[in-house]
């Protein structure tokens, strides 16, 4: 009995010993090793001219452009600004721009926002529509900045406007309701 009980433990740690054995060669580790460069979202003004028209819409003739108006970026090209000067009523400045997408991802318009200084005689406008407009990597919009003072303008006097474009990541656009 004696010697059953040896032999049934020699085959058991036998049977144990080659279960370990064939554990250790049936098992493999698989490794991964990633690396995620993200994206740059990045739009500027590039591009920009400007001309003038009545308001009937008609061009305004060099001998009456006695007004001027720069259109400029200071370091960042992500601030236009405009400065006008000597302007009369009833012109209205098209300043002319070009938005890039300067990124290495699409973006889109999610808001235009203008404001102008609260005595305003006149108007600023944005247009084409460019909210939900999708810009891929190196392409651009175009849109037209549109000045109008009307009659109400006083002479000698000073107003403001400032437009705030928010383009956002495209899969983050979040249409309007």
């Amino acid at each position: 009995m004696k010697n059953k009980m040896i032999g049934i433990a020699a085959v058991l740690l036998i049977a144990l010993m080659l279960a370990g054995v064939t554990y250790a060669m049936w098992t493999e580790t698989l490794i991964i090793n990633g690396k995620v460069n993200m994206g740059e979202l990045d739009a500027q003004f590039t591009d920009w001219f400007w001309n003038c028209t009545w308001d009937t819409g008609l061009p305004v003739p060099p001998v009456k452009q006695t007004f001027w108006v720069d259109v400029y970026t200071i370091e960042d090209p992500q601030y236009l600004y405009v400065d006008i000067g000597d302007i009369y009523p009833c012109i209205i400045i098209h300043i002319y721009v070009n938005i890039t997408n300067t990124g290495t991802i699409p973006w889109i318009v999610q808001d235009v926002t203008v404001t102008n200084s609260t005595d305003f005689p006149g108007t600023v406008t944005f247009s084409p529509p460019l909210i939900g407009t999708q810009v891929e990597p190196d392409e651009y919009i175009s849109a037209n900045l549109e000045v109008h003072l009307t009659n109400d303008a006083e002479e000698d006097d000073f107003y403001w406007f400032f437009v705030e474009i928010l383009v956002v990541q495209w899969n983050e656009y979040e249409p309007p309701i």
